[in-house]
């Protein structure tokens, strides 16, 4: 009796690329690890995943740091007229001061309608660095520019948002209530995901891919139609040849693992 095959281990099987082995990947691993580390953030890669939520440490990081530049630069540029001001009339100003900035961030809305430029931040704090960022010159607050460890979350809290606002470099492609698509072009890689599991589907490592082709076969992932990806694949030349040729000789075509939740 033929047996049937799974497509993303039919997949994996001719088509060997992985991302965590990509030579740019390791080296931002471990630029990313050196920075937590000194920051006192332990974080452990070990699937696609884990590296997803690295970057939106990353990212969430670098929005932290930004913003508490330019308040110390804004802070600075009007020291001769601070302390004559009271604490309203310095969180207008400095409101104004970086308005642009916070525009340039990667961010989103929460449900609760709070703007999120740092997603390992719970709400009051990302509403503080968004509205009231002079509420920092008081001590208690202030140490979080350097001590903030113990008031990180897990990003999870906000669901698929940092996934698809700009917080990691892939390709945010497709979602619906319980998984999202992405797409990592370097690895010609899709990733069907939860907050907690993926299962990736590897193609030609050198085939070219548009932006409707990507989009189509993120939705045909989703949707769980195994005949829609394969024939996307196949009139796109997205298989290897013996990929191609092994796929065309099977009696029972591959399967998806197990059907979305």
């Amino acid at each position: 009796m033929a047996k049937t095959m799974t497509l993303d281990r039919f997949l994996r099987q001719y088509h060997k690329q992985r991302l965590l082995k990509s030579a740019a990947v390791r080296r931002e691993l471990r630029r990313m690890k050196d920075i937590f580390t000194k920051e006192g953030l332990i974080f452990h890669c070990q699937t696609p995943l884990d590296y997803f939520k690295m970057q939106i440490m990353h990212t969430s990081l670098s929005n932290k740091r930004r913003l508490e530049s330019g308040y110390d630069s804004v802070r600075n540029k009007l020291i001769e007229i601070w302390p004559t001001i009271d604490y309203q009339q310095r969180n207008h100003l400095m409101n104004l001061e970086l308005y642009s900035l916070k525009e340039s961030l990667p961010k989103f809305e929460s449900a609760t309608g709070v703007m999120i430029m740092i997603p390992f931040f719970n709400e009051l704090l990302n509403s503080l660095y968004h509205k009231e960022m002079v509420v920092f010159e008081l001590p208690q607050f202030y140490r979080l520019y350097k001590q903030f460890a113990k008031e990180c979350v897990d990003p999870a809290i906000y669901g698929f948002h940092p996934y698809e606002s700009g917080f990691i470099s892939q390709r945010f492609v497709c979602q619906n209530q319980h998984r999202f698509v992405l797409f990592d072009r370097t690895v010609n890689t899709f990733y069907v995901c939860n907050l907690s599991s993926y299962t990736e589907f590897v193609l030609f490592e050198n085939a070219g891919l548009s932006d409707d082709i990507i989009a189509a076969l993120g939705n045909s992932l989703l949707q769980q139609d195994v005949q829609e990806f394969i024939s996307i694949c196949i009139n796109s030349a997205l298989l290897s040849a013996r990929a191609a040729k092994k796929l065309n000789r099977l009696k029972i075509p591959p399967v998806f693992t197990k059907p979305w939740d």
